[in-house]
């Protein structure tokens, strides 16, 4: 598979693969992606644009192949395998030239895309590429409504973790997260130690660790309704990111003082592809003269 994993061209490079689709081609789409990632890594062969739309699609085709059971370490042993290999072709190999042009004349279309939709096991993260948008990721809970995802700031590629809240009633006096800590614990907390199916349970407090919002402000949502939207730091990207695509978060809200209820709510939320749907949204728009020239306008006779 290394020698050809540069070389299977029958399919666009920076496809996304369908949810729970033949993981055969997945895992094909995961080693050309990985192969072309490393080559890039040694010869620098394409854009930041570029590079954010292949690593978009490595990052989900990874995700897919662990959500059909692959095992971790069989993908990092395939990864490691096909990256040694694409460095060893050297920058001039017409393979890696072949490839890399191919990528790059599939981003020319990708980029047209302005949103997409990236999958965990239940539900989806919304990734838009719009300044427009509030959300450039989102995943929203259906019980409460509550959002959760990267919030745009005033530049399009400040993006920080943040859970927008329905405004009923008085605003939460506080807002955690609690993940799995990866220091404490390598691998993915997936229900238990010995690997039961109930991955909605959180994790225990001796692999986890919470993550506290810091700022907390009033908004509006889409629709023109109130939100409160609360905000973490940046590590908590970070450790995110380092989750498995299968584990849960678990967002803890804890009500204000003069609330009538004050029973903590909790709400669970999918990892899923948050990696894609960061890398994606994060593509700026196309400059105007690497856009196709518009036809000129047809004469009336007016």
């Amino acid at each position: 598979m290394p020698g050809r994993a540069l070389t299977l061209l029958s399919m666009v490079l920076l496809s996304v693969p369908a949810a729970h689709g033949d993981t055969a081609q997945v895992e094909r789409m995961f080693l050309e992606r990985t192969a072309i990632s490393a080559a890039d890594a040694a010869c620098n062969l394409f854009t930041e644009p570029e590079r954010l739309a292949l690593k978009s699609g490595l990052y989900q085709a990874e995700g897919e192949l662990l959500r059909a059971n692959y095992a971790p370490a069989k993908l990092a042993s395939l990864g490691s395998e096909v990256r040694s290999h694409a460095k060893s072709l050297g920058c001039d190999h017409p393979d890696v030239m072949q490839v890399a042009g191919t990528i790059r004349a599939s981003y020319r279309q990708f980029a047209k895309t302005n949103y997409l939709e990236y999958p965990a096991a239940n539900s989806t993260w919304g990734a838009s590429r719009s300044e427009h948008d509030d959300w450039a990721v989102m995943q929203t809970d259906k019980t409460t409504g509550i959002v959760f995802g990267l919030r745009r700031g005033e530049k399009f590629d400040e993006l920080r973790l943040a859970v927008g809240i329905p405004a009923k009633g008085r605003a939460p006096s506080a807002a955690q997260l609690i993940l799995r800590d990866a220091g404490k614990m390598r691998d993915p907390w997936l229900g238990s130690l010995f690997g039961s199916a109930s991955a909605s349970a959180r994790p225990p407090r001796a692999v986890a660790r919470p993550e506290w919002a810091g700022d907390a402000e009033e908004s509006e949502n889409s629709t023109g309704d109130p939100i409160y939207v609360f905000y973490f730091s940046q590590a908590a990207i970070d450790r995110m990111q380092l989750l498995d695509p299968r584990e849960i978060v678990h967002l803890e809200l804890t009500p204000s003082p003069m609330a009538k209820d004050k029973t903590p709510v909790t709400v669970a939320f999918e990892t899923g592809d948050l990696r894609a749907a960061h890398a994606f949204s994060l593509i700026p728009k196309l400059a105007q003269s690497a856009a196709p020239a518009a036809a000129p306008a047809e004469k009336t006779g007016h």
